[in-house]
């Protein structure tokens, strides 16, 4: 959410859009919506720029979020969940994958908590068993 809005900002500047802060907010406020708020944040925007400022700008504004979108979605968002859920990015795009193909749009929502609970309660296991080999060699 942070990185939309701050790189949107930037890139509306550079565009010349008018009240660019605000619409970066906007945007920003959207994306906090899971699935669809990114999707929702570009149409919104896009409609405001279009009707204040021309079809020109709205589709250089459209080509630049679709482009900062796919940069938070598949570089972003997996280093700071994976990070977060002390996942490799790799897994979680796996993971993102088979809980699509099970569940559809549920299972993309359900997918990365419970694969960070199975991560969590591996972690725990493996604490338990390093922590109980001592005792046993003494």
């Amino acid at each position: 959410m942070l990185f939309l809005s701050t790189t949107s900002f930037l890139v509306f500047l550079i565009l010349g859009v008018n009240y660019a802060l605000f619409l970066a907010l906007i945007v920003g406020i959207l994306d906090a919506i899971p699935g669809i708020g990114a999707t929702l944040a570009v149409l919104t925007i896009t409609l405001l720029i279009l009707a204040s400022q021309g079809w020109v700008v709205a589709v250089k504004v459209v080509i630049a979020c679709i482009i900062l979108q796919q940069i938070q979605d598949n570089f972003v968002s997996p280093k700071v969940m994976g990070n977060a859920l002390e996942i490799s990015p790799v897994i979680l795009f796996l993971v993102l994958f088979i809980g699509e193909r099970v569940a559809g749009l549920l299972g993309v929502f359900l997918s990365i908590p419970i694969a960070g609970m199975i991560a969590a309660w591996l972690r725990a296991e493996n604490l338990e068993k390093q922590q109980s080999l001592p005792e046993a060699s003494q």
